[in-house]
């Protein structure tokens, strides 16, 4: 963790998942023992104002589809995606599985830890890293990696916690579990 910092937690925004998705979550994690697991998963992000406070909102990230990705490092400590024609790959297809046109985009990245649930110092690093480069103006690139959730799941336990960073602050949010 954050140099021995608490986490806020973030109670406006939640992660919305089914039963079927954690399960393939699971099933990412099993594969990868005793390496850490990957994936991305997609979904779409409800922006739902807050009827108690004025200009105020609740963020609910529903998850849609999760794709486990083999991490170019197999690390029990870490995780890599490197391949980036795969990547692209993976998200060219679940935008044309999921469908271009609405607001399906990429929510959350997902890695597992072999004991453990809460981010690393590079975990950390990376956070704010992706969040503080889609404020960058790229010519070719959208900010598809900010306000991202990282899901951290205990490959002991399968428990399972989010995270997200907002201007360099990170903030624990809640996983809500659907049928």
């Amino acid at each position: 963790m954050d140099e021995g910092k608490t986490i806020e937690y973030q109670k406006d925004i939640k992660l919305f998942i089914t039963k079927q998705v954690l399960r393939e979550l699971e099933q990412c994690v099993q594969s990868a023992i005793p390496n850490e697991a990957c994936g991305i998963l997609f979904g779409d992000i409800a922006q739902i104002p807050n009827e108690d406070l004025e200009d105020d909102y609740f963020y609910y990230y529903n998850v849609k589809k999760f794709n486990c990705i083999r991490s170019d490092r197999e690390s029990m400590v870490a995780f890599l995606i490197e391949n980036i024609e795969q990547l692209h790959q993976i998200i060219v297809n679940a935008m044309l599985e999921l469908g271009i046109n609405n607001q399906t985009r990429l929510i959350s990245i997902f890695h597992s830890h072999p004991s453990g649930n809460h981010p690393s110092t590079t975990d950390i690093e990376n956070m704010r890293y992706m969040n503080e480069f889609s404020d960058i103006d790229h010519r070719f690139i959208s900010k598809a990696f900010k306000n991202l959730i990282w899901l951290i799941m205990d490959a002991s336990s399968f428990k399972i916690n989010g995270f997200i960073c907002v201007n360099s602050q990170l903030y624990q949010i809640d996983i809500m579990i659907k049928e």
